[in-house]
């Protein structure tokens, strides 16, 4: 057996080697077409003379100055998402250097592309490519693998400058669309991107104003109005520094696959659209994650840095094949949180009877706490349904999944009335969905 120090340094000096051109290996083509014609004598010494020539082009490349590289990519990368991510290259000699260069992206991902360019002397050139990573976790780059041709462009000389480094990739944060203007200023200022107030909404004292037609009477601010001599109203905004605690289902069902991800992955991109929402409205945050055990906790805050620990809780979570135990995940939940909260559960419910322990568990947070629950269904079962079935086998499918739907229903029905807030909806809709139900609840005072 090989040693694997030895093997190792083999496979270094292989590396080191260079390599020819294409130019070179044209003109040693035409070697074999010069032999047909002044014969082997003439084309022995025409390929010496390449080799000397390949020799000297090498000798230049080495004494010409070093080429240094460094990959400048931020520490955090967003899935699903494109990235940019640069590679300065320096020229420490006088003359100009043409160059090939390629990146050891992790392996996880598609290789980089090789970036060609042409670096002056005594500078430096950025060259940039484009990655998109899917799947959220920690990550390595590995070295950078450059290719230097020499002055005469007889001979690449191969060059591997050390760049490992890791890399973190969140879930990605990506703005949300909205059908129609109102609805964009209707949520906008819970993200941050508007400052406009809900006046009128909620129950917490804002300011005064002056009646104008079509102001409920019942606002009227009675000694105001006496003191003024004309009717003043009064305006309210929803309550802030109210807790959103977000619960991931981490068990069997969450590692199924729509639109090209798992549902944790989609429930995770949500829950950090619903945190930052909240955390923007002046609310606090929190997470917990479970399977058949408490994976992961991390307190409600409404600090600024509370996003960041939220997305650095929630990089390793993946599927576990375990059946989710709601009842200790949600006994848990009321041992640390004490204050009454809004509780997202992202989980899936398959049937009635697969569902049954979610069901006994949701009454354990009432009355304290407002369940809602969110449940991740696949969206190919509605291309399913809307496309008209061609065979046999597509009308048995298409009745296996209206049944499969319906106790779907009637599981959600059943939430419902244990006192909890239940919403169905696909992966596309995951992140709207659950942030326009959670400011349904603010503006309706249900917390």
């Amino acid at each position: 057996m090989a040693n694997p120090v030895t093997k190792e340094r083999e496979q270094r000096f292989w590396q080191r080697l260079p390599f020819p051109t294409t130019l070179t290996l044209c003109l040693l083509a035409l070697g074999i077409g010069v032999a047909a014609l002044l014969g082997w004598e003439v084309v022995v010494a025409f390929d010496l003379g390449i080799l000397l020539l390949c020799c000297l082009d090498y000798t230049m490349t080495l004494k010409g100055g070093n080429i240094e590289a460094e990959r400048v990519c931020p520490p955090h990368l967003s899935s699903s998402i494109e990235n940019d991510i640069e590679i300065v290259l320096r020229n420490t000699g006088p003359a100009n250097r043409k160059v090939q260069v390629r990146d050891q992206t992790p392996k996880e991902w598609e290789p980089a592309p090789v970036l060609k360019g042409l670096v002056p002397g005594r500078s430096s050139l950025s060259l940039d490519y484009r990655l998109t990573p899917f799947q959220r976790g920690e990550y390595s780059f590995g070295d950078l693998f450059i290719r230097v041709e020499g002055p005469l462009g007889f001979m690449l000389t191969p060059i591997r400058l050390r760049a490992a480094r890791q890399v973190r990739v969140y879930p990605g944060l990506q703005p949300l669309r909205y059908a129609d203007l109102a609805t964009y200023r209707r949520v906008a200022h819970k993200w941050g991107l508007r400052t406009t107030k809900w006046r009128g909404e909620g129950r917490e004292f804002e300011s005064l104003r002056e009646y104008v037609e079509g102001d409920d009477p019942r606002k009227i601010h009675w000694k105001a109005t006496a003191r003024l001599g004309r009717p003043i109203v009064q305006q309210y905004q929803t309550e802030k520094n109210q807790i959103v605690m977000i619960l991931l289902d981490v068990g069997r069902l969450m590692s199924a696959e729509s639109e090209g991800k798992t549902k944790l992955d989609h429930a995770l991109e949500a829950a950090v659209h619903l945190a930052h929402t909240a955390l923007s409205g002046g609310d606090q945050a929190g997470i917990l994650a479970f399977a058949d055990r408490v994976i992961s906790f991390i307190p409600p805050r409404g600090t600024p840095e509370q996003l960041q620990l939220i997305l650095e809780g929630t990089i390793s979570l993946r599927p576990a094949l375990v059946e989710p135990q709601y009842e200790q995940a949600l006994l848990w939940l009321r041992s640390q949180v004490r204050r009454r909260s809004l509780v997202v559960i992202y989980t899936d419910l398959l049937d009635e009877v697969a569902s049954e322990n979610l069901l006994s568990a949701v009454s354990l947070l009432r009355p304290l706490h407002l369940p809602l629950c969110v449940a991740i269904r696949e969206s190919e079962w509605d291309e399913l349904l809307a496309r008209p079935p061609s065979k046999v086998q597509g009308v048995y499918e298409r009745a296996v999944l209206q049944e499969l739907l319906r106790q779907r229903s009637k599981a959600l029905g059943g939430l419902v009335q244990k006192g909890a807030l239940a919403m169905d909806l696909p992966p596309s809709k995951l992140s709207i969905g659950t942030m326009e139900r959670y400011l349904e609840v603010k503006r309706r005072g249900l917390l």
